[in-house]
């Protein structure tokens, strides 16, 4: 089970937290939010650092938060100045993140050790189909994407990196996590209801039709976020893990949550909360598996009536109808004919066509994002054969790990979060799941799945030495 949360030791983390959201929301209320384009960034950066130095807990917990809400911050600097396509703003999460990777660098013994062996996996990968994009694609899309891959995994090996500080880590997480719920979805009904003026100047600013129409009532709900794909991971995650948390906020981000994960109109992410809601229950004991059950018939009776009755209901059922006609669901045709289309071309890449092609980093040479909704598809698209294999090994080496140490465990953090990343990982057949605020639920998953590694500087000192010793016989 989670530990307990940091008492006052915390408060002045949380106070610079606090003061950075207080001083954000000013100069928008003074009408001086272009000043946030490159003061957020710089800001944010300056309040990680200090959390980085001084509490690592409530670091991880700003680096969530940093991901969920860093989009609503873009689009308010540009309701207040002009439209962006690129903006600043948006690297703030790769910033805030970075120091998950400077955590690494300052203790490089650390990825040694024998059960970061996946890991170093993932990242000789990533750094092949860098390569390959810096000459394919451009040096400048290529780092971007490589930045939104590394630092979500950096992040989870962050948070294995320190035993002693491990379960404060998971209770500031859950906190974190729940508190978001409650933030992400109450935002996102509201904006269902009254669409706030920045989200409908942003929605016809950058023609993004998938959200609907920018009017009360017919919007598809994104939330703080920048689509609807995103929002409805960030609430799949935070509602997997409001299975296992304690306390009556739980209820309240359950019963807002719901419904908000429901209009995001994200079939996918149902599947995959109710994937995860399944390995919960089987991995938990008898008196856990009832509590759970009880918690989540709860809170289903207090979503009720946000759910059936008005608007809500008309579009949730609208959805749900499409279950039982995929064929005529365009949605489903866009993704067939890929499959059709691009299945022969994408295993037929012996070193792929590297980073920087696909999603945010495309915008960077052409302009618009180029999506490729297929994960599967993707990754030896992009990765090749050598690439993509060496993902492949890592992501049933992790996958093995996750089911050996959920079997007997008690923590129902970590059950939550193999579970997570099990059905995380499978949502790739529909999108890739590995990188930006996907890539930050599914590692985190992972991070509080696999708990904290003790690696010994002195061992791996020694070991490094007899590997040398063995070097000079063998020379």
């Amino acid at each position: 089970m989670a530990g307990r949360r940091a008492g006052s030791g915390a408060a002045t983390g949380y106070g610079l937290v606090l003061g950075l959201a207080g001083l954000s929301a000013a100069l928008f209320l003074v009408h001086a939010g272009r000043v946030l384009n490159f003061g957020f960034p710089v800001l944010a950066t300056a309040v990680a650092a200090v959390l980085f130095v001084t509490r690592r807990s409530v670091y991880a917990a700003f680096v969530w938060w940093i991901w969920l809400f860093t989009p609503l911050v873009r689009r308010l600097v540009d309701y207040q100045s002009s439209y962006h396509n690129i903006s600043p703003v948006m690297v703030t999460p790769l910033l805030v993140t970075g120091f998950a990777l400077v955590a690494i660098l300052l203790r490089p013994w650390f990825i040694l050790h024998r059960r970061m062996a996946p890991f170093l996996l993932v990242l000789l990968a990533l750094v092949l189909a860098l390569v390959v994009g810096v000459i394919t694609n451009g040096a400048l899309p290529a780092v971007y994407d490589f930045a939104g891959w590394l630092l979500p995994l950096a992040f989870a090996v962050f948070l294995m990196m320190y035993p002693d500080e491990f379960a404060e880590m998971q209770a500031e997480l859950m906190f974190a996590i729940i508190l978001g719920l409650v933030l992400m979805a109450g935002y996102g009904l509201y904006q269902f209801y009254h669409i706030p003026p920045w989200d409908a100047f942003w929605i016809n600013a950058s023609q993004f039709t998938t959200a609907g129409l920018a009017q009360d009532e017919e919007v598809r709900l994104f939330g703080p976020l920048n689509s609807p794909g995103p929002y409805a991971i960030a609430l799949m995650a935070s509602l997997v893990f409001v299975l296992v948390a304690k306390g009556p906020m739980r209820l309240v981000g359950g019963a807002l949550g719901f419904p908000a994960f429901l209009l995001s109109l994200v079939r996918s992410a149902w599947g995959g909360w109710a994937l995860a809601a399944l390995f919960i229950v089987w991995r938990v004991g008898g008196k856990t598996r009832l509590r759970i059950l009880v918690a989540g018939f709860v809170i289903a009776v207090a979503a009720v009536p946000l759910v059936t009755v008005g608007p809500v209901a008309n579009a949730i059922s609208a959805r749900f109808a499409t279950l039982s006609n995929v064929q005529q669901d365009s949605s489903f045709q866009s993704r067939q004919a890929l499959y059709e289309s691009t299945t022969i071309t994408a295993f037929d890449q012996p070193i792929g066509t590297g980073l920087g092609q696909f999603g945010l980093a495309s915008k960077l040479t052409t302009g618009q994002t180029t999506v490729f909704d297929s994960g599967v598809l993707q990754i030896p698209f992009e990765f090749g054969w050598v690439g993509g294999g060496l993902l492949l090994w890592a992501m049933g080496a992790f996958v093995l790990r996750v089911l050996a140490v959920t079997r007997m465990s008690a923590d129902r953090m970590a059950i939550a979060g193999g579970g997570l990343f099990i059905a995380l990982l499978l949502q790739n057949i529909f999108a890739s799941t590995f990188s930006g605020v996907t890539g930050i639920s599914l590692w985190t998953g992972l991070a509080l799945a696999l708990g904290p590694v003790t690696v010994s500087s002195a061992a791996v000192a020694a070991a490094t030495d007899q590997g040398r010793a063995q070097s000079r016989q063998l020379a």
